[in-house]
């Protein structure tokens, strides 16, 4: 019961985490937005190791952080696609776009891991696939979405880049790496990476913004989703607490109607309605 109510916990602060990142990232620069995000990031990550693993700190395993690499590397680009795909494009259809990497992962499995793919997946991921080219051949620029074209496409980027981490993510674990190992390396790399913003901010003319409860909200809700979910799915069975988690593109496609005033169209609530329900029956049928 306690994993249900985390599930359902993490779908709402993904979805807001979204929603507010959406909004900092058409206020305020790129630069100062990758700094605060990959910096609230190591707080968060290095404050659980903190609190759950204690005898990780101030170690270094070079084996571990070589195999934790490709994960963090999926994960640092995967945080600067997500900027231009939710500065350029509307949140409601770029959402449920990058939530869709399960289409990603079906097909890394088929062709790296040899796994066999029923029939009705495939059915899924056409799907999936159709309805994104349908949204991405039938968008214009509007004043909430300034290229949403290339929103699409990184959203996408982003999709691809998603499905790679959790590919790798799937393997450190079946070598009997922890959360709290990833997490300790995770962190670690995005303190380096946050420093290079702030360095890239002071050598240039770009002003530094102050880390306002905007900013916080919506570079920080993300990463504390993250660790929510990790429990969740230590106290409760994956086959229920993944399809809930996995409702937060639902969540924020209502959210970002109703806080950010985006407007859709019905060909496009048809598209996105494909995109979401069949990404949740591929995460259902594949758990």
């Amino acid at each position: 019961m306690i994993g249900i109510l985390l599930a359902i916990l993490v779908a709402i602060i993904w979805s807001f985490g979204e929603v507010n990142y959406s909004k900092v990232s058409k206020r305020y620069d790129h630069t100062n937005i990758y700094m605060y995000t990959y910096l609230l990031r190591a707080i968060i990550y290095i404050s659980v190791v903190i609190l759950f693993q204690r005898k990780l700190i101030g170690t270094f395993d070079a084996s571990i952080f070589s195999t934790t690499l490709p994960i963090i590397l999926c994960d640092l680009f995967a945080s600067l696609v997500i900027n231009i795909a939710v500065t350029n494009g509307k949140l409601s259809i770029v959402s449920p776009i990058m939530a869709a990497y399960p289409v990603v992962d079906i097909l890394l499995g088929m062709l790296l891991l040899k796994e066999q793919v029923t029939h009705l997946e495939i059915l899924l991921s056409a799907l999936i696939t159709g309805a994104i080219i349908i949204l991405a051949t039938n968008q214009e620029k509007t004043s909430k979405a300034s290229n949403p074209r290339k929103g699409i496409l990184f959203s996408i980027f982003y999709m691809l880049l998603a499905a790679l981490s959790i590919y790798f993510e799937k393997n450190i674990y079946i070598n009997n790496f922890t959360i709290y190992d990833l997490y300790y390396y995770k962190g670690s790399i995005y303190i380096i990476t946050s420093l290079f913003f702030a360095l890239t901010i002071f050598l240039t003319s770009k002003k530094l913004k102050s880390p306002n409860l905007s900013i916080i909200k919506g570079c920080g809700l993300t990463p504390i989703g993250n660790v929510i979910d990790s429990l969740a799915l230590s106290m409760g069975s994956m086959t229920i607490v993944t399809p809930i988690s996995a409702l937060y593109a639902v969540i924020t496609n209502f959210l970002s109607r109703y806080y950010l005033k985006e407007k859709i169209t019905n060909l496009e609530k048809v598209c996105i309605a494909i995109i979401i329900v069949s990404t949740l029956l591929l995460i259902i049928l594949k758990i």
